[in-house]
């Protein structure tokens, strides 16, 4: 009896955090603010001076909301991190609870591009429980980026702390990556259209850019 009581507490307990979970952070997307450094010369991205490719994860689409935003102001190719296993309903979500309790990878489809010809790479993922998406870290981890130029869009559904925010540049930067920007996207509540709207303003205030290089007079 005690045993059964124990298996029924624990039950109750887990469908506690999956709910709360799935209504804290799913969907998963927000306000948006890029730290650029002013003592370099930008200039927006154009095919004569890079090949930028925009990656993504999206569970509930909001974040895919947010990737059409970007392809509006870039003329750039766009690659889907698809998960393996299914992420849908209450089940899928106790999956992405798991992920992020215990940091574990999670298993993706093979990524269809090589991303060596690309740069710098845009990738745009929900946030979970204050962490990068488990397939979005996945990606980063497994996909050879070091060295990279890499761009990173945040959606989520409610806030960002300073500290948590260092925690993820700090897990980015570990894997050899050089972390450009984030740019940060509030979805609760909002429109398609509006979280459009909010990542173009974002782009328009701070372009996707690289250092401008200065030509010199023979």
């Amino acid at each position: 009896m005690l045993r059964r009581d124990s298996k029924k507490t624990l039950w109750i307990t887990m469908t506690l955090i999956v709910f709360l979970f799935s209504i804290f952070c799913f969907p998963v997307l927000s306000d948006s603010q890029v730290i650029a450094d002013p003592s370099i010369q930008m200039e927006a991205l154009s095919p004569s001076n890079s090949n930028p490719l925009i990656v993504y994860y999206s569970r509930s689409g909001k974040t895919r909301i947010a990737v059409n935003g970007l392809t509006d102001k870039l003329s750039c190719e766009t690659a889907e991190i698809k998960s393996i296993e299914d992420r849908s309903g209450f089940f899928g979500i106790l999956t992405c609870v798991l992920d992020q309790v215990l940091e574990r990878d999670a298993q993706i489809e093979p990524f269809k591009k090589d991303v060596t010809g690309y740069n710098p790479i845009i990738i745009a993922t929900p946030i979970w429980l204050g962490k990068l998406s488990s397939p979005a870290r996945t990606f980063i981890k497994q996909s050879g980026l070091k060295g990279k130029e890499v761009y990173i869009v945040l959606t989520y559904n409610g806030s960002l702390t300073e500290e948590k925010e260092n925690a993820l540049k700090k897990g980015v930067t570990s894997q050899g990556i050089n972390l450009k920007e984030f740019y940060k996207v509030v979805t609760k509540e909002k429109t398609d259209e509006e979280i459009k709207k909010d990542i173009s303003t974002q782009l328009e205030k701070r372009p996707i850019a690289t250092q401008k290089v200065a030509s010199s007079t023979l």
